[in-house]
């Protein structure tokens, strides 16, 4: 079962489903320039208020179809989710004019309610955790494979944006942060009780020896994401209990990198079992974050292992999808490798993780390492296609083949895009190199 889950989510990322949509939005327009590589437009047209448990929250509906971006739902799983609203909440706590946008400030208000109250309560083992989907009417899907509450993405996402928005909430609505604090204390119990105490048993997929106490036994891409929200909380709220967690998830996801410079599959560290997949590897980012923030350099030194010989490797071929891996001995091989279908999550998490390594050591190097992976949203992809247009806001959804991309626009691809352009535009010299793609 578990298996399946992580496939059906796969396939659920990288091939929307689509249905007929009753909405008559109309395409985002180019904003005004503002001399950023940041355009909120087409994520600003995908956001909605509804009432849920009688409290206004915001949305970002799902799905975005070419060529007029109508809203698209999914009938089901629902319109929007924890998923994409989570990391919304995470960009606009960190946009360099919330203190004056007015606009702005109720959006991430009202987003991060959504999140609040997505949180279960009912008992069970499944109390704390999160809910991921909403359905059009206002309905949470309670039942749904990918919304089911219970420890997976959706709830790592919600800790990782309301740990990430508390700092802001505590100076300007106290009683807003304290409700946040809460949400995050009930969710982080659960981790702890369901995480904290797992044997350290390994498997064996590939001939590989793979750690097993990640979630869904060796899940190193969800484990990163843990660790971000687990970092926030336990800088905000110390706990020795939850630094151990850490501890523990940063060993596993350290046991799950393999190769060199010279030796495949050239250090990248696996997302699951025997095999890497692009989208949510945000491994390298959280080790260097955690490594700084409690000072272990040997966490440090796996994620620029990661960045220094396997981010060369995804560009010299022309980036990846996935891979299999498996060994005999001391001999390692790259098995199954697929290119497609390429997509903006699975591209934001290198350029995030080479900005953090160019933040610690100052070695310029890094700045253009991540602005040619930057590249791939402005052509330096297989289809040399723009991937995300700041002239609109539009992130497209995906490279299928080297001669066709997926124009429509969802949730998830345009907030990634935005996430890394974000980030970005804080170094003009890695601007600078990605621009070389256009």
């Amino acid at each position: 079962m578990k298996i399946y889950q992580r496939l059906l989510w796969l396939l659920l990322l990288q091939f929307p489903l689509l249905s007929v949509s009753c909405h008559k939005n109309q395409p985002s327009q180019p904003a005004p320039d503002s001399g950023r590589l940041v355009n909120t437009a087409h994520l600003d047209q995908l956001y909605q208020v509804v009432k849920l448990n009688g409290a206004d929250v915001g949305l970002i509906n799902i799905y975005s179809e070419y060529p007029d971006y109508k809203w698209v739902a999914d009938d089901d799983e629902g319109a929007a989710c924890i998923d994409d609203i989570a990391r919304t909440v995470v960009f606009l706590a960190h946009e360099p004019d919330l203190a004056t946008s007015t606009s702005k400030q109720d959006k991430l208000r009202k987003l991060t309610e959504f999140v609040l109250q997505m949180q279960a309560s009912d008992g069970g083992s499944g109390a704390g955790y999160f809910y991921n989907f909403i359905f059009g009417n206002g309905a949470i899907n309670r039942t749904g494979v990918t919304s089911i509450n219970q420890p997976n993405w959706w709830s790592w996402r919600a800790l990782w944006s309301l740990t990430e928005v508390y700092p802001y909430y505590k100076t300007t609505d106290p009683a807003l942060a304290t409700r946040l604090q809460t949400a995050s204390q009930r969710l982080v119990g659960n981790m702890i009780r369901d995480f904290g105490s797992k044997a350290r048993t390994y498997t064996f997929p590939g001939g590989l020896k793979i750690p097993g106490w990640l979630p869904f036994g060796s899940g190193s891409d969800q484990a990163a994401v843990m660790i971000l929200g687990l970092l926030n909380y336990q800088q905000q709220t110390p706990d020795g209990q939850v630094q151990k967690l850490i501890e523990t998830l940063a060993d596993g996801i350290v046991q799950m990198q393999f190769g060199a410079a010279s030796q495949p599959p050239y250090g990248a560290i696996l997302s699951f079992d025997n095999s890497w997949h692009a989208y949510g590897s945000d491994q390298s980012y959280a080790l260097l974050r955690a490594g700084k923030a409690l000072n272990r350099p040997d966490w440090i030194a796996v994620a620029r292992r990661e960045v220094d010989t396997f981010y060369p490797f995804l560009l010299n071929e022309g980036f990846l999808e996935s891979f299999t891996v498996s060994g005999q001995g001391t001999a390692l091989a790259i098995g199954r490798k697929s290119r497609f279908s390429q997509i903006a999550y699975g591209v934001r998490p290198m350029v995030w993780a080479t900005l953090e390594l160019y933040d610690q050591t100052r070695d310029a190097r890094y700045l253009t390492l991540a602005g040619q992976l930057a590249g791939w949203f402005l052509g330096n992809n297989p289809a040399k296609a723009i991937m995300y247009d700041s002239a609109s806001g539009l992130g497209y959804d995906g490279i299928s083949s080297d001669t066709q991309i997926n124009k429509n626009s969802g949730a998830e691809s345009t907030i990634e895009s935005l996430m890394a352009f974000q980030r970005l535009e804080k170094y003009p010299d890695a601007v600078t190199q990605a621009n070389k793609y256009r």
